[in-house]
């Protein structure tokens, strides 16, 4: 039997803060696919110029009246601007959305539709387990070149923003870059140091595309090296040595060999995620929706298996005999750890 008290005295927590929870989730549906149908359609293409409504719906194939709502809904996002009755990119949509930018972020796009259409089977996924996935295919060129794409509008410059605000980098003549991926790194660091050499360490199916980029920059300073930082050696003698978002800045074990590459005096920096960046229930969840070899079902974000946070990696680091540590916000969710290797000889 229904409750007439619910009528009179409305139960708690209220309604209203269920309504908003929904809502809240059915907007961001909402947001995903507007963009999404904008992006699948070539709309940004066109709207590079501004284009009337009448222009837009003959050339992608609309309704008139569905288009111009669609249209609507995009200025509300901020993607389109309105002015006289036509239609523009706003900066946003230009830099990032429109395929003749240079910043277009294509692969980026690309992985968050297969991203989404993965948690579409979450009931199957609940039930059988993660869809499993063959590691390089996970970690192939689309995934590096997604990353490149953020990391050429903001990762690397908001990086190199706080390095030099720390360290000096035009005392340095070697650099390793390990487990460097798109380069992207090391070329900022030639780039603003000419003297420099610097050196990309990474697994050999990933050093081809590493050549891409620096061809494409001409970054003649910039050499490659293929191997395993896990088994093979890294070399030596280096000034600096750079990591960032890869297992040679979370896992201890390798702390002593990225110690004994430096020279006397050299300087460690090695960015990572912070702790409460990877405690995100739903990126936890969102991370184990695939599996592949070596990756641990639970594990948290962009790792593998356990994650030493960040009190007991920097232990390790004091247990390694580096000195001068400190760490150094970077963005909403990395950080950076300095570190360097004493000058005294036998340290």
């Amino acid at each position: 039997m229904k409750d007439v008290n619910n009528l009179i005295n409305p139960p708690s927590p209220s309604s209203k803060e269920f309504s908003a929870l929904l809502e809240g989730a059915l907007n961001g549906v909402r947001r995903y696919y507007l963009i999404m149908t904008a992006w699948d359609s070539g709309l940004f293409d066109h709207t590079v110029t501004p284009k009337t409504p009448q222009e837009l719906a003959k050339a992608l194939g609309y309704q008139e009246i569905m288009l111009k709502m669609f249209c609507d809904a995009l200025v509300k996002l901020n993607l389109l601007t309105k002015r006289n009755g036509a239609y523009t990119n706003s900066p946003i949509a230009n830099q990032y959305l429109s395929r003749k930018s240079s910043t277009c972020m294509v692969n980026t796009i690309h992985n968050m539709k297969a991203n989404a259409n993965r948690w579409t089977k979450l009931a199957d996924i609940l039930k059988n387990g993660p869809i499993t996935q063959d590691k390089q295919q996970t970690f192939g060129e689309e995934w590096l070149i997604s990353i490149a794409e953020w990391a050429t509008v903001c990762s690397v410059a908001n990086a190199v923003k706080v390095i030099t605000a720390h360290l000096d980098p035009h005392r340095w003549r070697k650099l390793l870059d390990i487990g460097g991926g798109h380069g992207l790194y090391a070329i900022a660091f030639t780039a603003l140091n000419p003297k420099l050499k610097a050196f990309v360490f990474d697994l050999p199916r990933v050093i081809p595309i590493t050549r891409k980029y620096v061809d494409a920059y001409d970054a003649k300073n910039v050499h490659l090296i293929s191997g395993d930082f896990y088994k093979d050696t890294i070399g030596q003698d280096y000034d600096a040595i750079f990591s960032s978002f890869n297992p040679s800045c979370n896992d201890p074990a390798l702390i002593p060999k990225l110690r004994d590459a430096l020279k006397p005096g050299g300087d460690l920096i090695l960015r990572r995620f912070k702790d409460a960046s990877r405690e995100d229930a739903l990126k936890t969840l969102d991370w184990n929706l695939l599996s592949f070899e070596g990756k641990q079902i639970g594990s948290k974000a962009h790792s593998s298996g356990p994650v030493v946070n960040r009190a007991k990696y920097i232990k390790q680091l004091k247990a390694a005999r580096l000195t001068n540590i400190s760490v150094v916000s970077v963005d909403y969710m990395s950080e950076i750890i300095f570190a360097s290797k004493p000058c005294v000889k036998g340290s």
